[in-house]
């Protein structure tokens, strides 16, 4: 995994940007970085890096539900207290 983050020649920090739906990347795999919005796949080469000071604080991330927001979609396995197993 890639960080999203990143520091340019100028020292200023970059943060990746999904070029499909234009929210903030939130994981980079190799050797493509899937767009959790769209379900779509891209190469690393095409992530838009933007001066962090520039991206709008109410952009989000291109995930929904990874921070345990969905019990039904979430990708995090433990992200919600185990519900009570009823032995039979």
């Amino acid at each position: 995994m890639f960080n999203t983050e990143r520091k340019n020649e100028k020292g200023e920090v970059e943060v990746a940007i999904c070029p499909l739906c234009g929210l903030r990347v939130e994981f980079m795999g190799a050797p493509m970085v899937r767009c959790y919005s769209t379900g779509d796949t891209y190469e690393l080469e095409e992530i838009i890096w933007t001066l962090k000071s520039e991206v709008p604080k109410e952009t989000e991330y291109d995930v929904e539900n990874i921070r345990g927001n969905d019990k039904l979609q979430d990708f995090l396995p433990n992200a919600h207290p185990q519900e009570d197993e009823i032995e039979a």
